[in-house]
């Protein structure tokens, strides 16, 4: 068993100079799972590089929040998202993360993003004119394709579905590095794989989308506030580069809807799987809206619908691990954590923690009603501290309005027996395989 100088607790058996690489590549849930067993702060070896798994929340609170500038993104962070992302906002560090979140921070306003309701249930209701009862449907494509529009929508002021599929093979092409063998880990940078290449097409077709997006709204970003016009008007006035304006805008075209369309696929397939928890919330939704379609004035009534939305994304965290880099030694629960070390903090791990959460894999939305005594970390869906997601509030606001406006009129069923889902560790937790199910019509 590998041990630290601080003594225990023991972290995962590895192999001589690959350490740990092959047990992560070949299920990083599974690993995550077994390192949790030997404590809190655990160490483990991947690609010549040392991790901890931090799981305490107490910790995760520490490194996000209260002392988190002796924790930073990191290179390793950047090396994996960089390539597609760029210096966007969620890649970049110091005054020019400061400098970009000032400049965006008004779109993501509460005002601003009440704003979005009637976007947000007019895309959900075009989705459902699309679905007939009893054709099955790929419901992670359609809350994809609804995410999409919703994003085009409301923060570039332009309609994109004639993109949606290139966005999602460019996706699935960025996300086959996470399917590449674990000896690729070990590779030299300089010598690009079939993954890379693959992954790297995905980027070029990205681009083509953003190249796009400019040129229909280029001459038309005066007097109008949504985010696409806010950074075309900083590029023209000189306040941000060509490189800066696509970073930012590739940032938000893929961050912006992956998480709340992979909240809502897990959320509708944990519906499915539970049907006492289905017809209480068409209960709600019928007393609530009737025949209607939900405005802002409704989501307070609509409790046991947010209810909802926050288990299953308790249950399956679309982001399933948050990432920094100790800029200094500092201890963690005792144990010595050397300046340059990676620290994982699983949320899959922690929103499964039996400590915090009573039967935790058990879907029980109404323990967020009975049970709210436990540490505020134990719940960190999108990140925490000054780098919370920006976007939490609308992807939150997002979610319930398309589950109401769609289970207004349709209960989902499953094709198959059920059973956990098949997920693959990427920048998100998404399916192994399309998630097929059948419209009911209610």
């Amino acid at each position: 068993m590998a041990k630290t100088d601080a003594g225990g607790p023991e972290g995962p058996d590895g192999w001589p100079v690959v350490g740990n690489t092959f047990q992560f590549a070949r299920d990083p849930f599974a690993f995550y799972e077994r390192c949790a067993d030997f404590g809190d702060v655990v160490p483990y070896e991947v690609g010549g590089m040392t991790f901890y798994l931090v799981t305490h929340p107490e910790d995760i609170e520490r490194v996000l929040s209260t002392d988190h500038r002796k924790f930073e993104k990191g290179a390793f962070q950047r090396e994996q998202l960089s390539g597609v992302l760029g210096e966007g906002l969620l890649t970049s560090e110091g005054e020019r993360w400061r400098e970009q979140r000032q400049r965006i921070q008004p779109t993501f306003g509460p005002e601003k993003i009440d704003s979005y309701v009637e976007v947000m249930t007019d895309c959900a209701q075009q989705a459902g004119r699309r679905w007939w009862d009893g054709r099955q449907i790929a419901v992670d494509d359609e809350m994809r394709r609804i995410t999409v529009q919703i994003l085009a929508r409301s923060l570039f002021g332009t309609d994109i579905s004639d993109h949606v599929e290139t966005i999602a093979d460019a996706m699935g092409d960025i996300g086959a590095q996470a399917e590449a063998p674990a000896a690729t880990a070990l590779l030299p940078e300089w010598l690009p794989t079939p993954w890379d290449r693959r992954a790297q097409r995905g980027v070029d077709a990205i681009d083509g989308v953003i190249e796009d997006l400019i040129e229909r709204r280029r001459g038309d970003a005066e007097g109008r506030d949504d985010l696409l016009s806010t950074l075309l008007v900083a590029h023209d006035d000189g306040e941000i580069t060509r490189g800066t304006l696509r970073d930012q805008l590739v940032t938000f075209l893929l961050a912006g809807h992956e998480t709340t369309s992979l909240a809502l696929t897990y959320t509708w397939y944990l519906l499915a799987e539970n049907p006492a928890v289905r017809e209480r919330l068409h209960d709600e939704i019928d007393d609530v809206l009737g025949d209607a379609v939900p405005t802002m004035a409704d989501l307070g009534d609509l409790s046991y619908t947010e209810q909802v939305v926050t288990e299953a994304m308790r249950y399956y965290p679309p982001v399933h691990r948050v990432v920094r880099e100790a800029s200094e030694d500092v201890q963690l629960r005792g144990r010595a954590v050397e300046a340059g070390s990676i620290l994982t903090m699983p949320q899959w791990i922690v929103h499964r923690d039996a400590r915090w959460y009573d039967d935790p894999l058990k879907f029980r939305p109404e323990r967020w009603v009975e049970d709210r005594d436990r540490p505020e970390y134990a719940y960190f869906p999108f990140g925490g501290g000054p780098r919370r997601c920006i976007g939490m509030r609308f992807a939150k606001l997002e979610a319930q309005l398309i589950l109401a406006t769609l289970a207004r009129n349709f209960r989902l069923e499953l094709v198959g027996d059920g059973g956990p889902l098949d997920l693959t560790s990427g920048v998100t937790a998404s399916p192994t395989e399309s998630v097929e199910m059948v419209p009911r019509v209610r």
